[in-house]
Parts: C-alpha cells; structure tokens; sequence
C-alpha cells in the first residue's frame, strides 16, 4: 500500500516542478523572421501573437502564431535549463532542439526548417521566468534559387 501512493506523491511533485503548459495572447510578436535581400518581415511585430507552451510526447514545444503563421521550437527535454541550446535540423544531443517556421495559405501548410543558429535560454530568479533569445538562419531553396532569412526573437515564459 505504501508502494502506490509513494510512487503517486512522486509523480504528482515531479509535475509540479516542470514547465507549466499554457496559452498567452502576448501584445506584440516576439519574432522577427526578415528576408536578407528585402528586409521583408513575415511577422508584424505591431500585431498581437499568441505564445504556446506544451508537450509532444513529452518534450518541451513552444509555438508562437500570428495569423496562420507559426514558429515552433521542439526542445528534446521536458523541461528547459538555463543553457545556449543550438538549432539543428536534426537534433540528437540534449543541448541541441529543432525549430520550424511554417505558415497556412488556404488548404495548403508549408514548412520551413531553421538551418542553423542558437537559443540562449537564461532563468531571471527575480522575476521567476524563463528568458529566450533566438538568433538564426532559413535557408529555402526554391528551384534553382536560394534565398536565406535571418530569425530573430526575445521573449519571456513561466
């Protein structure tokens, strides 16, 4: 009998101290996705975004969206660490997560791998949130052309 509920009291303490899932309607978009040869941004940074946090067969995901616009972070642990995570098409290390930016236009959804770049996770004990910094690069070969865009975002979970 004492078995069960130790292991029940164990699962319910390890949640408690795990990234919490959960939806926020930030007022400004965080990211900032540019075409290197316009300076074409494909995020309105004046327009709200909503930021989510949850779990993919229990990793870590955070999505931020705008207007069938998406870019999704996939962490390969459940929970994050203050460290510079590096983007990686295909992850395999724990200090590494991939990053999608993907976007809706009618039935049709493409998706567009980050290719490079980091995410500088830091934790403010004061505020008590996450703080993430997000620099990196796409690069979308369409045909015979190539065109890169630069990923920028700074922004702040619980």
């Amino acid at each position: 009998m004492r078995i069960p509920i130790l292991s029940l009291v164990l699962l319910i303490s390890l949640s408690a101290f795990s990234q919490q899932e959960r939806d926020t309607v930030l007022s400004r978009c965080p990211i900032f996705i540019t075409d290197t040869a316009t300076a074409n941004n494909f995020f309105l940074s004046a327009r709200p975004a909503t930021l989510k946090v949850y779990r993919v067969r229990g990793d870590l995901t955070i999505v931020v969206e705008q207007k069938d616009q998406f870019f999704t972070l996939f962490f390969r642990e459940k929970k994050l660490r203050s460290l510079k995570y590096k983007i990686s098409v295909n992850p395999d290390g724990r200090g590494e997560l991939a990053a999608k930016y993907s976007f809706r236009s009618g039935e049709q959804v493409s998706y567009v791998n980050v290719s490079n770049g980091t995410v500088d996770v830091t934790y403010d004990k004061i505020k008590k949130v996450w703080l993430l910094k997000i620099n990196g690069m796409i690069s979308n070969l369409v045909e015979r052309s190539v065109t890169y865009y630069r990923v920028k975002g700074d922004f702040t979970i619980k």
